[in-house]
């Protein structure tokens, strides 16, 4: 059997004399194969299912790795010389606390964390604790062998981190969607004010690991037309603050604004809301009340600030005093309603609806350049790039 610290011979049996050789190795390139030989060391397992640990411990000897599993009574891994892999499903209670608080966490570039299920708080709390090596489900043995063969956090494991992230990211924002307007019609407003700054945070884990057009694509496969454009409104106003070099307590700001401009949505019924065509005059009047009724709703609340109930109820106020409610024009408009404006029109724009087509995002910003004098020009142009980095055309 290989010694923890010699070196790998592919010819080695590394389970025992009566089980299958390490065959795995022979399928590797050689680069791999030598760097996977340098690594040669014990490993430890925690699994969260006996299930889950015994096919780790077949992999890693498979890989040449002296597996055996860790409990909370075994001596300490020595992780100078050997490495940790966490094995989980859904991450319970119990097995994320042993996790967080295990003798690795000093060593966590020796840790390989395995996830099928990770929900965006386990992946906040992992994130914490500062979890390089995060994988969606345990891979075959030559993607293990891969992410096995670095000492330190490799761009492809790095990478899978990014994945798991955005996957959990992108699902935490659509079930949040759905949870602050089911809050809102309920008339909790409280809760719902505490799901939107919550949601900030999930905001920036997909916006941080993955391009723009990425995203666009994620949101707009959200089954709720509002609770997308909902999303879909706040993540572009999310990137039109970080373009503008915003603080983060400003970008939180125009978060918030954006994530509460549609409120009044609520109120409209959804024989209107969801109508699969164009809204003849008497249902355009009715959909148009949801800007006032949006301003309504959050004006007396002491946990949203005046700003954000004025973009509620003027987003769709123009420039030169021919939007509604009120077509009130020039200064009365704030600067951060004039943001929204610009991200609500883009991403009406660009969404899929199936009463019609999606504008492609430079399709979308001409369209935006031609409504002379309705929108703030020097905003406009500072959302070019934005717009741009949208593109996937």
């Amino acid at each position: 059997m290989a010694h923890p610290r010699s070196p790998l011979r592919i010819t080695d049996n590394v389970v025992d004399t009566d089980q299958r050789p390490a065959v795995v190795l022979e399928r590797l390139d050689l680069e791999l194969r030598l760097k996977l030989m340098r690594q040669a060391a014990p490993a430890a397992v925690l699994a969260e299912r006996p299930d889950l640990g015994s096919a780790a411990a077949l992999m890693l000897s498979d890989l040449g790795f002296i597996a055996a599993p860790w409990r909370s009574d075994a001596p300490e891994p020595d992780l100078d010389h050997g490495l940790m892999l966490i094995v989980g499903d859904r991450f319970a209670p119990d097995f994320l606390n042993d996790v967080l608080n295990g003798p690795w966490t000093a060593r966590l570039d020796r840790v390989v964390l395995f996830g099928d299920r990770l929900g965006g708080r386990t992946l906040a709390a992992l994130d914490e604790i500062g979890f390089p090596f995060i994988v969606k489900s345990l891979p075959t043995p030559e993607r293990l062998a891969s992410i096995l063969a670095h000492a330190d956090p490799s761009t492809a494991a790095l990478r899978q981190s990014a994945v798991a992230r955005r996957t959990a990211a992108a699902a935490e924002i659509e079930t949040g969607s759905d949870r602050l307007f089911g809050l809102i019609r309920a008339g909790d407003l409280g809760a719902a004010i505490a799901e939107a700054k919550g949601a900030f945070n999930h905001f920036e884990a997909l916006l941080d690991s993955a391009a723009a057009a990425h995203w666009l694509t994620i949101i707009q496969s959200y089954h709720d037309g509002t609770a997308q454009h909902c999303s879909l409104v706040s993540a572009i106003a999310m990137l039109f603050a970080r373009g503008l070099g915003f603080s983060a307590g400003d970008q939180r700001r125009l978060f918030e604004a954006a994530h509460f401009h549609d409120v009044g949505k609520v109120h409209v019924p959804l024989s209107v809301l969801d109508k699969p065509g164009a809204l003849d005059p008497e249902e355009r009047r009715v959909m148009e009340t949801h800007a006032r009724a949006g301003y309504d709703m959050l004006v007396g609340n002491d946990a949203v600030s005046g700003e954000v109930a004025e973009a509620a109820r003027d987003h769709h106020e123009y420039l030169d005093g021919t939007g509604y409610p009120y077509g009130i024009s020039g200064r009365r408009i704030t600067d951060i309603t004039r943001m929204i404006t610009i991200c609500d029109i883009f991403a009406a724009l660009i969404e899929r609806r199936a009463y019609k087509a999606p504008r492609t995002a430079r399709q979308a910003y001409a369209i935006m350049q031609s409504m002379d004098g309705k929108l703030d020009a020097t905003l406009l142009r500072a959302f070019s790039p934005i717009a741009e980095s949208c593109s996937s055309d």
